[in-house]
Parts: C-alpha cells; sequence; structure tokens
C-alpha cells in the first residue's frame, strides 16, 4: 500500500509539473549538479566512507536540502547581477527555484525509499 502511495505522490507532481510549465521547464543541468553534486559531498564529508547504507542516504537528502538552498542563493545573485540584460535573467531565476525545488524532491524520494524499506 506505501507503493501506491508513492506513486501517486510521484505523478501528482508530474501533472503539476507538466500543467505549470511543462515538463521541459522543469530540467535544468546546473540545478541538478548543484543539488546531487553537493548531497554527494556534504554526505561523504558528514558520515565518511564507513557510514551505513541508510545513514548515506539521510544525509544525502540532508545535503541536498542544503545545496538546493545554497543554489537559490546563487540563483539571486545571478538575478541581481544580470538585471539590465533580460536574458540572463531566466537562467538565474531556473537556478534559484529549481534548486531548492529538486532538494526536496530528492529528500522526499529518499526518505519515503528509506522507511518503505524498514517495514
Amino acid at each position: 500500500m506505501r507503493i501506491l502511495g508513492f506513486v501517486i505522490c510521484f505523478a501528482l507532481i508530474v501533472w503539476i509539473m507538466d500543467t505549470a510549465a511543462g515538463i521541459a521547464s522543469f530540467i535544468d543541468a546546473i540545478s541538478l549538479t548543484i543539488v546531487f553534486g553537493g548531497g554527494i559531498a556534504y554526505a561523504v564529508a558528514k558520515g565518511g566512507i564507513n557510514q551505513s547504507r541508510d545513514q548515506a542516504l539521510v544525509n544525502f537528502a540532508d545535503g541536498a536540502v542544503y545545496w538546493g538552498w545554497l543554489g537559490l542563493l546563487a540563483g539571486a545573485i545571478g538575478i541581481a547581477a544580470n538585471m539590465t540584460d533580460i536574458n540572463q535573467l531566466g537562467p538565474a531565476s531556473s537556478i534559484a527555484l529549481l534548486a531548492v525545488f529538486y532538494g526536496y524532491f530528492v529528500k522526499w524520494m529518499v526518505m519515503a525509499a528509506i522507511e518503505n524499506n524498514g517495514s
């Protein structure tokens, strides 16, 4: 039953993304790199290489959220620095908004998988 709930949540978020602006609008390589790269680096820095799989995933999920917020700040600085060039506002806005979105989405998926694994 938990898997059904997970699938419904995932389908709902995909539907919201598609309805809001189309799936392609939610894909940004820089934001993905910030969140996944930062999450992995945070997990290694926090727990080292001798941590359990579940603890490494929790650390990764936490790091993804932290780095998502750092991506928001970097994107906000990019927006402020490029106020005169309208063509640069879109990419900076994508980094700012999508990094936080990715961070929490990754955390939700990881935590749901870990909790599902334990039962």
